[in-house]
């Protein structure tokens, strides 16, 4: 029985052995799906960062709701590589419904979930949060700059043409350019 063999190997999650444990994040993984998305949720609470990534990129592959309920809880992890990692896979799924969680990423400590959450907006996008984006067009690192770009871009509002204009002038090529390209896009 399927619920059996996912309570046998989760023992192992605690194993004193890494490989060990690896290897059981993946037999729980494959074993989850035939036993409910539920599963993934109770990983997202290990106190192994391994574990709580397993559950995350499972989630990701899920399309059902609940995989993007549990995905938005991951969006508050400590570790910033899954934060992002739950932020770009509520984006690539278009989960309108926990956009306003992913905005507050746009100012979260880590670049990397920074950057996520930016594109998750502009993919999603809802233009409500024109604003937001266009407040980072001041922000210090180009790399966000050009990622606030971007999602304008495909926000395709009209009220961005003009702050994309001044960014023509900007000093660093990747952002005249990507200024360029979103001009192009608006409508």
């Amino acid at each position: 029985m399927v619920k059996d063999r996912i309570e046998a190997v989760r023992a192992l999650l605690k194993d004193g052995n890494e490989v060990v444990r690896q290897a059981a994040s993946r037999a729980l993984d494959k074993l989850s799906v035939r036993n409910g998305i539920e599963k993934y949720g109770e990983a997202l609470s290990s106190d192994d960062v391994l574990v709580r990534s397993r559950a995350v990129f499972g989630l990701a592959a899920l399309d059902d709701s609940r995989a993007l309920e549990y995905l938005a809880r991951a969006t508050a992890d400590k570790d910033a590589g899954i934060r992002a990692n739950a932020v770009r896979s509520i984006g690539e799924k278009k989960g309108i419904k926990y956009l306003d969680s992913i905005v507050k990423h746009i100012t979260d400590p880590d670049l990397t979930v920074r950057k996520e959450a930016i594109k998750a907006v502009g993919t999603m996008g809802n233009v409500a949060y024109l604003a937001n984006l266009l407040q980072l067009l001041k922000d210090p690192d180009t790399g966000i700059v050009t990622a606030a770009i971007v999602a304008i871009g495909r926000l395709k509002d009209p009220r961005a043409e003009k702050p994309l204009l001044i960014l023509l002038t900007h000093p660093a090529p990747e952002i005249r350019s990507a200024a360029a390209a979103a001009l192009a896009d608006l409508e």
